[in-house]
């Protein structure tokens, strides 16, 4: 090709023939060559990424799981201390990610708004697809033939409706996602690595990135128990006996334990949370996978999200959308058809390129994921992100896969007439999946950010939680004016109950928090008492018969009721 690069000298025709080497096969030497045209492609993906994301980022009610996460991390801002938890919150990754973002603003958690803990997810979902490009090599081995597929994968991810959404959620799940795709990077460059001192490198990034999913989310060991069986069925044993390097395989391990070792000690300043990260995190997440019965759901809960879900009259979601299944297709059997041709062929099943090892590699493991998280009864809905950027991945590759295939049919007119047809009719279906995946993401995001018809919005607090901020924050001004900070506040129900509270109160010094009513001590004497609605009755002892109240819906099903004192 000569001359500049039209796109659609890229899709269709050049000299009589389909020029798919550009778009899906070998670099051509041209003045733009496709690995700058994905530069480009990619620099402006994430660029529209930042200015999706960060838009409106505070005007989400906080989660409850995000408010806690943010206390958590306020106590490591403002005391320096963290020790680990295994009953009640993941890996402390999150909160360490999260200080830079905090002291760039304040020390001081009261300062802190949501744009400082909600920027991080955005950035770690920006590192994903920035290593999704780096899973393209230029020698073929990599995941992706051509720049522009791995594109479209990034593309693809960055649209994607729950990607969107939780990667404006203070959560561990995103940065997850970016640690697991580490993995699948360092994996992809340590294979073909020109050197032993490469490899090694490539053998520790792997370590590292394995240490941080572990440090982040106890899940992870699914992740693991689903590579392992991909690896498996895409090289078999005989492979892995002969690829094997015990050096390299000891420096993984080696700095995996180590990375998870430094971030669950608290960095070798709490013993304890080794012990309890190996010997207690196991016990706790079992018990929580069969025994929290508002959290289990049905075998098909992730299916119906990856493939149609509808609240009542709202809008139908799906992440995979009808224009996707046929490269989804694709993508899935391609390797296992290269597998038969193999056989045929070379009469060896595993006589694959190496980019069909990682076609084949990436289809098991996303099954096989999936298959776990759908048979373990607790289930939420960002744990989708773990494995459906497997299935957004596949349908890029059949894509691929599907160029590549037509571009030999030009041997006659009549072939080359279908190619092209085929051609376009498979761009169309691309530019209106990533039409439908960007509009679905921006209802997600916005029009329905904490709306219960959003399939994303699980036990997510409304808005009129924000209306019992306002009215605490009105009734503590009118009481002390200027001082209103400390005014003695009262908080009774469970505590499953009362969460953002504790966030939206941060600037409030006099705060107490009950199960019970009776539990409040006789020496405190709460201005404004918020309690269970089944405790309503209970609250003259502390707060006086002629108090003002007031019934407030913090989430679906949770009401709380606001007295204020006379």
């Amino acid at each position: 090709m000569q001359g500049r690069i039209q796109i659609f000298d890229a899709c269709v025709t050049r000299g009589g023939t389909l020029n798919y080497h550009f778009m899906f096969g070998e670099e051509q030497h041209s003045e733009f060559s496709a690995t700058k045209l994905m530069k480009i492609l990619v620099f402006f993906i994430l660029l529209l990424c930042v200015m999706f994301r960060i838009v409106a980022l505070e005007e989400r009610p906080m989660h409850g799981d995000e408010a806690n996460q943010a206390v958590r991390t306020g106590q490591l801002l403002e005391q320096g201390v963290y020790h680990y938890d295994p009953a009640d919150h993941h890996g402390p990754v999150l909160y360490y990610a999260a200080l830079p973002f905090c002291r760039a603003t304040t020390a001081l958690f009261s300062e802190t708004t949501e744009k400082n803990f909600r920027l991080v997810p955005v950035v770690f979902s920006l590192f994903t697809l920035l290593l999704v490009a780096g899973c393209y090599r230029r020698d073929g081995a990599g995941l992706f033939k051509s720049p522009l597929s791995a594109s479209f994968a990034v593309l693809l991810i960055a649209l994607s409706p729950a990607m969107n959404y939780y990667s404006r959620f203070f959560i561990q799940e995103t940065m997850f996602v970016t640690f697991l795709t580490g993995i699948l990077f360092s994996a992809v460059h340590y294979l073909r690595a020109p050197s032993s001192r490469l490899k090694m490198l490539c053998a520790s990034g792997v370590g590292v990135f394995t240490g941080l999913a572990l440090a982040t989310k106890e899940t992870v060991v699914l992740s693991l128990a689903a590579a392992f069986v991909a690896l498996l069925a895409t090289c078999g044993i005989r492979r892995l006996r002969e690829a094997w390097s015990t050096r390299d395989a000891l420096v993984a391990v080696g700095t995996a334990g180590g990375v998870a070792l430094l971030f669950y000690t608290s960095f070798f300043t709490y013993s304890q949370g080794a012990y309890d990260a190996v010997f207690l995190t196991v016990k706790t997440y079992m018990t929580r996978a069969t025994a929290v019965p508002e959290h289990q759901h049905a075998w098909d809960f992730y299916l119906k999200l990856l493939f149609g879900w509808r609240y009542g009259k709202g809008p139908v979601w799906r992440e995979l959308n009808l224009w996707l299944l046929i490269p989804l297709a694709v993508g899935l059997l391609a390797p296992f058809v290269e597998i038969v041709r193999s056989k045929k062929i070379e009469g060896n099943a595993y006589g694959l390129c190496m980019r069909a090892r990682w076609t084949l590699f990436i289809a098991v493991y996303t099954v096989v994921l999936t298959i776990l998280y759908s048979c373990i009864p607790y289930k939420t809905p960002w744990c989708i992100l773990s494995f459906l950027i497997g299935y957004l991945l596949l349908v890029a590759k059949g894509v691929e896969y599907i160029f590549e295939w037509l571009a030999p049919l030009t041997s006659s007119l009549g072939s080359m007439l279908l190619s092209r047809l085929a051609c376009c009719v498979l761009i169309l279906s691309c530019c209106l999946a990533v039409y439908s995946s960007f509009g679905r993401s921006a209802q997600a995001c916005f029009k329905y950010a904490a709306d219960i018809r959003n399939p994303y919005v699980y036990a997510h607090t409304g808005k009129d939680a924000l209306n019992l901020v306002k009215a605490i924050d009105d009734a503590a001004l009118k009481k002390m004016g200027q001082g209103r900070y400390a005014c003695a506040i009262a908080i009774v129900a469970p505590s499953s109950d009362y969460w953002p509270l504790p966030w939206y109160l941060r600037k409030y010094t006099n705060v107490g928090y009950w199960t019970k009513v009776s539990d409040i001590p006789e020496a405190f004497k709460p201005d404004i008492l918020i309690v269970s609605a089944d405790q309503g009755d209970q609250t003259e002892r502390c707060i006086g018969k002629n108090a003002q109240s007031n019934f407030y819906g913090i989430r679906p099903g949770t009401l709380l009721i606001l007295f204020v004192k006379e």
